[in-house]
């Protein structure tokens, strides 16, 4: 059971200067109604900032076109030496290219043939190379070596494949030779192929030589 005596002496003694008044309230709101003003402010300046800014359209791509250039395949300069097992081959020197002929069931080979070998003292495998020195959309540069065993070994016992010098070899350059000229040896122009004329056949970026 309650007692009425506590709520009526809490009562009394509640004045007037106690109770809250409206402007106290009142006080106590404004602080966040203008909080709540300056965030919708803000925001409303943050949208405009947004669409206010200038827009920059990403440029178009380059036109491509639809074939790649050739890349050409350059072996460089002979190496001095090489070795086959444990023997050691050595450079004897750059022989001469007599002549160079299109293989014509293969547009990027050549049939390159060289001088004989006229000493045959190494009869060891392989002796002959022919490497490309440059070769560009113009011209197609070519040298041939011949190699032999270095001094002090014994060949009988160290080459495993014996035989003469070869005096014909292929070459693949890896690309068309199409009407591009073939020069032979590091210096000089001695031409030893020209190209032919290459027809282009329609709808295809292949060309087929004569």
């Amino acid at each position: 059971m309650r007692d009425e005596s506590t709520v009526v002496e809490y009562g009394d003694t509640l004045t007037d200067d106690d109770a809250p008044r409206v402007e106290d309230r009142e006080r106590r709101r404004r602080p966040y109604v203008v909080t709540a003003a300056a965030v919708a402010v803000a925001a409303v300046l943050i949208g405009i900032a947004f669409a206010a800014r200038p827009t920059y359209r990403q440029a178009d791509p380059e036109p491509t076109i639809g074939f790649r250039q050739p890349s050409y395949a350059v072996d460089g300069p002979a190496p001095s030496r090489y070795k086959l097992g444990s023997t050691v081959i050595l450079l004897r020197g750059e022989i001469a290219v007599t002549s160079a002929q299109l293989d014509p069931n293969h547009l990027t080979v050549l049939t390159v043939r060289v001088e004989p070998d006229d000493v045959a003292i190494e009869p060891c495998l392989p002796n002959t190379i022919v490497r490309i020195l440059s070769q560009d959309g113009g011209s197609v540069r070519i040298a041939a070596y011949r190699y032999g065993i270095a001094p002090d070994q014994n060949e009988g016992h160290q080459c495993a494949n014996r035989g003469p010098a070869p005096t014909m070899l292929r070459l693949d350059l890896g690309a068309p030779l199409g009407n591009r000229t073939v020069y032979a040896g590091t210096t000089g122009e001695h031409v030893v192929l020209k190209g032919r004329d290459c027809l282009r056949p329609a709808g295809s970026f292949a060309a087929r030589c004569r």
